[in-house]
């Protein structure tokens, strides 16, 4: 299986946020297969979806994040699976994965305007 781990100084980061994204076959044991620069970066709306698209597209079945908003959820819904790797480093997250140990995110880890640094409560 292809994973993509999006990450800045070797930890795992929001979608719209980390410098970078690495792509990992899991078989026959975990090895990286390519390493690029997070679109997201360049992107001035909906940042977590450029990094989403480019992973899917490159092949990644899951894909390992700190965080994600509603928009993340609406676009990756039936092509890919997210799964929370907050506050771990990108190793200790790629083993957690393929141990069946890192946490499958089924819904949005925050509210899209928190994600810019708006609450929308008080």
């Amino acid at each position: 299986m292809r994973i993509a781990v999006v990450e800045t100084d070797n930890q795992v980061e929001g979608p719209g946020e980390g410098k970078t994204v690495v792509l990992v076959e899991t078989a026959p044991s975990p090895h990286v297969i390519e390493e690029y620069e997070n679109p997201a970066l360049k992107a001035t709306s909906t940042r977590g979806i450029w990094m989403i698209k480019s992973a899917i597209d490159r092949g990644a079945e899951a894909i390992i994040v700190a965080e994600a908003g509603a928009p993340a959820f609406n676009f990756i819904r039936g092509k890919a699976t997210l799964y929370m790797g907050r506050e771990m480093s990108v190793t200790d997250a790629i083993n957690a994965f393929t141990e069946g140990k890192l946490p499958r995110l089924d819904s949005p880890s925050h509210e899209h305007m928190q994600h810019h640094g708006v609450s929308r409560t008080r």
